[in-house]
């Protein structure tokens, strides 16, 4: 064999080698693994069943506009497909073994976690919607609250523990929200207030507070015709749903008017400071409470109430509240009430997450005489200390609250 055959046959035997060679390391790479495909899909497959279970969790929670629904539909397909390409770049050697596995397995359980905690969540509105079991306020339920103004009641009571009891109000406050021009208008009426209770009294007067004696229509029924006004909504809530939703939030920052000293009476020992203040759960609850270190007493004490109510408001308008609203719904349950309907509450809520926008809170108290004592219509024995009302500040909030209405 000739020198030039030599050298072909050795350049054709090796080329042939070559090609075998990458043909064979081609074939390795196309190959998928058994076991890690298989572990691949049904993290897929997992990753899709969890992702399909937390939009739909989010479509009954309802609270999202339609542009956040989209979004998240969006960004499941983009976290799924990604979760794809990891796997096959990890399987043909240009990843980390095991990288797109790990993350779907990740994700697989954040969705999980948070289909729950939706869930969870709308279960506490459905409990705390306790009217709308009752099917006593249709006409109520029919409200368009995102467009139309409406008066909400928000009743303390001065119980702790289950919310089901009637009792005395303490805290009578009246929120007129004007859903298209994003005020809102706190009303405080002191809770000794010598009204009569339509429908109980006969036309004699009593506290107001004892209203919530005889059930939380009679205090709605009493304040409506006291402000000549319709309020459709209550909310009632106790002192532990109140000291409970402060802490949850990290505490509250309010504006005090007066620089005072709580006492124990109260629930804790306070110093309060003109201006603002962070206040605890329970330095909220004294500061709403106390009264006996007051010059103005009843009067003074519903102005604190509607300062700490301002304040929770602002707080709970902050997009951070989402992260706090597990333990917010956990302290309410059981604590508190409303006559709402879950999807009246669910539809302010989207309308709030949808534009965003701050509210204007103002706030006005009627006053009165608290240094007299008068007969009351719910108690046998003598004459107990009242508030009797200056119509004047009474007929100033009527004009406040129809302006509000328009």
């Amino acid at each position: 064999m000739e020198y030039r055959d030599q050298l072909k046959y050795i350049k054709s035997h090796g080329n042939g080698d070559g090609r075998g060679k990458r043909k064979k390391k081609k074939r390795q790479r196309d190959e998928l693994p058994s076991g890690s495909g298989a572990a691949g899909r049904i993290l897929c497959m997992l990753q899709s069943v969890s992702s399909v279970a937390l939009f739909g969790a989010m479509a009954i929670l309802g609270i999202l506009p339609a542009a956040y629904m989209a979004g998240l539909a969006v960004l499941l397909l983009l976290l799924f497909i990604t979760v794809k390409w990891l796997q096959r770049s990890a399987l043909r050697g240009r990843r980390r073994k095991g990288a797109g596995n790990g993350l779907s397995l990740v994700l697989s359980a954040l969705f999980i976690l948070f289909s729950f905690y939706a869930l969870k969540v709308n279960g506490a509105l459905d409990k705390i919607a306790t009217g709308e079991e009752s099917g006593n306020y249709t006409q109520e339920h029919s409200i368009d609250v995102t467009a139309s103004p409406f008066n909400v009641y928000i009743s303390g009571i001065d119980v702790y523990g289950e919310i089901k009891q009637d009792s005395r109000s303490d805290v009578n406050l009246i929120a007129t929200i004007n859903p298209k021009t994003h005020r809102i208008l706190l009303v405080t009426t002191p809770r000794d207030y010598y009204v009569p209770i339509p429908g109980i009294s006969d036309g004699q007067n009593d506290k107001l507070t004892h209203a919530g004696i005889y059930g939380i229509d009679a205090s709605v029924a009493t304040l409506e015709n006291l402000y000549e006004t319709e309020i459709p909504f209550y909310v009632r809530v106790n002192f532990t749903s109140v000291e409970e939703i402060v802490d949850v939030m990290g505490g509250v920052n309010v504006e005090s008017e007066l620089a005072f000293t709580t006492g124990k009476e109260s629930g804790a020992i306070v110093e309060v400071q003109e201006g603002q203040n962070h206040f605890s759960g329970k330095e909220a609850l004294a500061f709403v409470r106390e009264r006996h270190a007051l010059a103005d007493g009843d009067n003074q004490r519903g102005k604190n109430q509607q300062a700490l109510l301002t304040g929770l408001i602002k707080k709970a308008m902050s997009p951070m509240i989402l992260f706090r609203a597990n333990g917010m719904i956990n302290s309410v349950v059981g604590n508190a009430e409303t006559n709402m309907s879950e999807k009246q509450i669910k539809s302010l809520v989207q309308m709030q997450l949808e534009d965003m926008k701050g509210w204007e809170i103002e706030s006005i108290a009627a006053t009165g005489d608290d240094s007299g004592q008068q007969y009351c219509y719910s108690h046998d024995g003598g004459p107990l200390y009242v508030t009797v009302p200056d119509w004047g500040s009474v007929n100033e909030i009527i004009g406040k609250i129809s302006s509000y209405m328009e």
